[in-house]
């Protein structure tokens, strides 16, 4: 998973060769690159990328990753904004998770008063 660019050139040449010995390998490494490739894409937010990789992907890429590449496609704009826009819902959906914790556990013992003590009005 290690980019190719940090790699000695014994390295690289090792990692061509060993797919021709095992065709399983090569599949593996189709699929670490492809993953790799849609990570570089998600964390440079590099959206515009996103239809290029989408196409290799589900014409080239292993089973895994076409039937990842196809359930992204279940809700593309959002997929596209996610990798591009800055805005995060992230810590929104980290409060409600955390509340819905507090629930599960106290599920059939607690009231509703003892939730609020639990729940500050504002996060910590």
């Amino acid at each position: 998973m290690r980019r190719t660019d940090s790699l000695t050139d014994s390295q690289r040449q090792q990692l061509d060769r060993i797919p021709a010995a095992c065709p399983d390998l090569a599949t593996t490494r189709d699929l670490a690159y492809l993953a790799h490739e849609f990570s570089t894409i998600a964390r440079e937010r590099r959206g515009y990328d996103l239809t290029q990789w989408m196409a290799r992907a589900l014409d080239h890429g292993p089973p895994p990753i076409q039937g990842f590449a196809s359930f992204l496609q279940n809700d593309w704009d959002a997929v596209v904004n996610g990798v591009t826009l800055h805005w995060s819902s992230g810590a929104v959906e980290g409060r409600v998770t955390r509340i819905k914790l507090i629930k599960r556990r106290s599920y059939g013992r607690a009231s509703f008063g003892l939730l609020r003590t639990l729940v500050p009005a504002r996060p910590p």
